[in-house]
């Protein structure tokens, strides 16, 4: 995967994953539940986008952790 490889998923791939997660762990889920998911999923990457569209390169570090 390159560095611009790295963006958010598309809609249908995210629908595609949230109808294969439900139909695998709450198979009777009600149409207007799993519509809500779905709102939620893409919503979900929509908030993501930014992030994933940053470029990170082999000598990016994590931050340390936040010890109080």
């Amino acid at each position: 995967m390159s560095d611009h490889d790295s963006q958010a998923p598309d809609r249908a791939s995210v629908s595609a994953y949230v109808d294969a997660a439900l139909a695998l762990h709450f198979p009777a889920l009600s149409e207007a539940a799993a519509a809500r998911v779905h709102e939620q999923f893409a919503r979900i990457a929509m908030l993501a986008a930014p992030v994933l569209a940053m470029p990170l390169s082999a000598d990016d570090e994590p931050a340390p952790v936040y010890r109080p």
